[in-house]
């Protein structure tokens, strides 16, 4: 009975390991392996600025087509309105001395300056004429061009006014070529600027030019520096 019993027992042990999960096996020589969660991505922090991507290599294609350049801008100092050939006048008189007259080369015209030496308005005359005189002898006086201008213009020269500027001093002898002909040899428009003379409270000149071309006058009073300015601009 004794022996029964034994039996009995060592088969019911070797019964209940032969019934033991595999995984009880797994613990007989390496620790167990970590369990591995999910990854999970944070968000960035309110604070930290994100990466701007790099700027292209190609600037992307305008949308608006480029401006047209194959038309010149109008040029506003060339002639337009108020220039011609005919006759220019203006009233006026003023007993202030003709004292200066300059010339300029512009872009689009030669310019001839006459200034008064005070702000009372001063008239003019300038026309084509086939031939200026002297004031008052009537004595011919050419000038260099193909066409002449008579310029008239209301105001005593300097040393025959009475305003007592400069005493002594004069604007030029009759005859006298203020601008001649070599001086404005390499100019587009003008040729000579030649004074006619003084008479009856007005001075003359000629004023050669290549051809009979536009022309424009303006007054320019310059009330800052006590002048008036008489301009004639010559179109190349």
């Amino acid at each position: 009975m004794r022996r029964t019993a034994h039996a009995v027992a060592a088969a019911a042990a070797i019964a209940g390991l032969l019934t033991l999960p595999s995984c009880s096996q797994s613990n007989s020589g390496a620790p167990p392996a970590p369990s591995v969660s999910p990854t999970t991505t944070s968000p960035l922090p309110a604070s930290t600025t994100p990466v701007s991507p790099p700027p292209p290599t190609t600037a992307p294609p305008s949308s608006t087509a480029p401006p047209r350049t194959d038309a010149p801008p109008a040029s506003p100092s060339c002639p337009s309105a108020g220039w011609g050939t005919g006759a220019k006048e203006a009233a006026g008189s003023s007993t202030d001395a003709l004292y200066l007259v300059r010339v300029g080369k512009h872009d689009c015209y030669d310019r001839v300056v006459f200034t008064i030496n005070g702000t009372t308005t001063a008239g003019y005359s300038v026309r084509y004429v086939p031939l200026v005189t002297a004031d008052p002898s009537g004595r011919p006086l050419p000038v260099p061009g193909g066409a002449v201008l008579q310029v008239v213009i209301r105001a005593p020269e300097q040393g025959a006014d009475t305003s007592g500027h400069q005493p002594g001093r004069v604007l030029a002898a009759t005859g006298d070529y203020l601008y001649p002909s070599a001086q404005l040899a390499s100019w587009p428009s003008l040729r000579a600027v030649r004074f006619a003379g003084f008479f009856e409270g007005q001075c003359t000149f000629a004023v050669g030019t290549r051809a009979k071309l536009p022309f424009r006058v303006l007054s320019l009073p310059d009330p800052v520096n006590h002048v008036e300015r008489i301009v004639l601009d010559l179109a190349h």
